[in-house]
């Protein structure tokens, strides 16, 4: 992802805050990513990726979010609980094969590439909006995401 694009830690520092600000006390942890490969840790200068742990879960007491967004627009909200996850993601590169630019990354088969409800061209807070929404959903009515 990013397609060679520097990562935009404005963005997900974004994306950070609009999580905390809808998600409140859901919100149980913040880590950073700092390096490719690092370990998750406070946060220490500009972030690579951010992890946020939230409760509830979908079948689980809670889980994590790891985001990540690039300069071009790409974007990364991979969800994880355990025996359940799910991506959903802007891949600038996608243009040119038969796969969605703005796609999702189902539980049942995180390989695939469906075309995403989440639009184009929208800043950070939004798309942090939209995904909240999805998983919320997704919570309230104790189903796998879809």
């Amino acid at each position: 992802m990013g397609n060679g694009s520097a990562i935009d830690a404005e963005s997900i520092d974004a994306s950070v805050r609009m999580m905390q600000k809808q998600l409140d006390k859901g919100v149980h942890k913040v880590q950073y990513k700092h390096t490719q490969g690092g370990q998750f840790e406070q946060r220490n200068g500009r972030p690579r990726e951010a992890r946020i742990t939230v409760t509830p879960g979908i079948h689980q007491a809670g889980g994590y979010f790891d985001i990540q967004w690039w300069e071009n627009g790409d974007y990364k909200y991979h969800y994880r609980e355990q025996g359940l996850e799910f991506r959903f993601g802007r891949e600038e590169s996608n243009q040119n094969t038969e796969m969605p630019v703005r796609h999702f990354h189902p539980p049942d088969d995180v390989t695939k590439h469906l075309p995403s409800c989440i639009g184009g061209g929208h800043p950070p807070e939004r798309v942090t909006l939209a995904v909240i929404a999805t998983w919320w959903a997704t919570v309230k009515a104790g189903e796998r995401a879809s």
